[in-house]
């Protein structure tokens, strides 16, 4: 079998892609969706079953929680920094520890969880933590949870 020249491949490929953008039509022949309307009720939930499992999809709707954490120093580097994974009520209803809990705490942040935290905010961040106002009411009785930065964290999720 003898190679087509480039002139007749040329030839096939433009007449390929006429009769493509024939069948599809021109835009303004095509019916555009219809619009979402927020008051349509959700899809029922759809499952897959398979050997015994099954999967089933389902909507959560998760709480609104747009705190950020009250002004005073390094507000600023907590709010960058902190409130990129989780809401400042998080941190603001933990119960009151100490400098070293803190600091445990954050590195568990960021070594276990891969917090985009940089290093050089981390003493920042545990002096606000350990200066907010539910800290100062009482002494340190909490527990820092996974305290060993390397410590795979428990089923709960830990503190944070």
């Amino acid at each position: 079998m003898k190679t087509p020249s480039p002139g007749i491949m040329a030839a096939g490929l433009i007449g390929l892609t006429g009769i493509i953008l024939v069948s599809i039509g021109a835009p303004s022949s095509r019916k555009a969706p219809a619009p979402i309307s927020e008051t349509s009720e959700p899809a029922p939930p759809t499952s897959v079953s398979a050997r015994g499992f099954s999967l089933a999809s389902t909507s959560v709707d998760l709480p609104v929680d747009e705190a950020t954490y009250p002004d005073g120093p390094h507000a600023n580097v907590i709010n960058a920094n902190c409130t990129s994974c989780h809401s400042a009520s998080m941190a603001l209803t933990q119960p009151s520890l100490s400098a070293d809990q803190w600091k445990a705490t954050v590195t568990k942040m960021r070594k276990v969880y891969k917090a985009p935290v940089a290093e050089k905010d981390v003493d920042a961040i545990v002096a606000y933590l350990i200066a907010m106002p539910s800290q100062k009411a009482a002494p340190a009785t909490g527990k820092a949870q996974d305290p060993d930065p390397k410590a795979a964290p428990g089923v709960s999720g830990g503190t944070g």
